[in-house]
């Protein structure tokens, strides 16, 4: 051993797969005399291929791991383990005390819970080889800033950040296609987070309990959001729902109090129990003609739409907001009809009047039979005018 900035240093070059495996490493380092956070490990072993047990269960299992409740750990080197393409299940688990970690390059695998509650640890860069990390790998990290994720990763499996408090933002790469349950369950720090165009699955819960997320886009591939993704994100107050959507789960923007707007896709077709409980500051939102399945309570403790509700004339909140997805329905329609009107009139030769005359005529009464043109002249005829007056009068009294 040897003194090195405060920290004592332990170099293992010989009969390291022994030293690790036999448990006779983690009693040395687990010595309460050595006190916490004084110790750099060195392992400097080019055959070592694998660290750790990749079959070690949560139930009893995990004090069996290499380095398991290390709290002397303040630092550990595993460059020189060139060969190394392996992490098992639980190896630094409990080493509360280590704040930096490096990897070598050649690591492609890593277990489960490899660094829970590793509470010091600030930072980690993972090798380029790694595509995917286990369950719970840096669930209670609660001093984790930061995470460069390789570019190859594919999945991150449930809980990976789970209660990471001080994780403030993440960037996934663009190949990443699913999420599992937990991700970053009460990562209250976290502000945004880029989802890359790739991914198609998020588990529950993904961001249940983000108190400070404000924003998200979902990618076009994602079709169902199972139940508490953004539970009790109260600081959100703005997200992209893709078109391709057609689930929304039990729960998912429960106490989310900041919400004050949301489009949903018109291809939604399901919304579970309590989607909307409690989400105090929701205004503008409309119910797709295609949502057949409405679960319970969807928009108890919505304060905000009930008072409009009310107010509007309707009896629930259901009944108010498939009022209004009709209205913008039919505003879009309009609007469109006029864009299409007004470049008839523009294109058209001759005095006013007969410009107007020509545009008119490109929706004739007898090809009323697409939904477009047959809306437009009901909505005309409605409007108690023909021709230009009653078109002009019904678009300026309608828009």
């Amino acid at each position: 051993m040897s003194a090195d900035s405060g920290a004592q240093e332990i170099v293992i070059i010989e009969d390291v797969d022994n030293v690790l495996h036999s448990g006779a490493l983690r009693e040395r380092l687990q010595d309460p005399s050595l006190g916490e956070g004084t110790i750099t490990l060195i392992i400097r072993d080019p055959n070592i291929t694998i660290i750790g047990d990749m079959n070690l269960d949560d139930d009893d299992d995990y004090e069996e791991a290499p380095l398991y409740g290390c709290k002397s750990l303040l630092r550990v080197d595993l460059k020189g383990c060139t060969k190394l393409t392996q992490l098992g299940n639980y190896v630094f688990m409990g080493c509360s005390s280590l704040t930096r970690l490096t990897l070598p390059d050649g690591l492609t695998q890593l277990g489960d819970s490899v660094f829970y509650e590793c509470s010091s640890l600030t930072s980690v860069s993972l090798p380029d080889g790694l595509t995917q990390l286990g369950d719970y790998m840096f669930s209670g990290c609660s001093s984790l800033t930061s995470v460069a994720l390789p570019d190859g990763l594919t999945q991150l499996g449930d809980s990976v950040f789970y209660e990471c408090s001080s994780l403030t933002s993440v960037a996934l790469p663009e190949g990443l296609t699913q999420l599992g349950d937990y991700v970053f369950f009460r990562c209250s720090s976290l502000t945004s987070v880029s989802l890359p165009y790739g991914l198609t699955q998020l588990g529950n819960s993904v961001f249940d309990n983000c108190s400070s997320l404000t924003s998200v886009a979902l990618p076009d591939g994602v079709t169902q959001l199972g139940e508490y993704v953004f539970y009790e994100c109260s600081s959100l107050t703005s997200v992209a729902l893709p078109d391709g959507l057609t689930q929304l789960g039990n729960f998912v923007f429960h106490s989310c109090s900041s919400l004050m707007r949301l489009t949903l896709p018109d291809g939604l077709t399901q919304m579970g129990n309590f989607v909307f409980h409690s989400c105090s500051s929701l205004m503008r939102l409309t119910l797709p003609d295609g949502l057949t399945q409405l679960g319970n309570n969807v928009f108890m403790g919505c304060s905000s739409l009930t008072s409009a509700a009310n107010s509007a004339g309707f009896d629930t909140v259901e009944l108010y907001l498939r009022d209004r997805y009709k209205c913008v329905i039919l505003r879009k329609l309009v609007l469109r009809l006029l864009g299409k009107y007004n470049q008839v009139v523009n294109e058209a030769n001759g005095t006013e009047d007969e410009k107007h005359a020509i545009a008119l005529a490109y929706f004739p009464t007898e090809n009323s039979s697409s939904l477009d043109v047959g809306l437009f002249l009901k909505a005309m005829s409605t409007s108690g005018g023909d021709g230009v007056i009653g078109l002009v009068g019904y678009i300026l009294e309608f828009v």
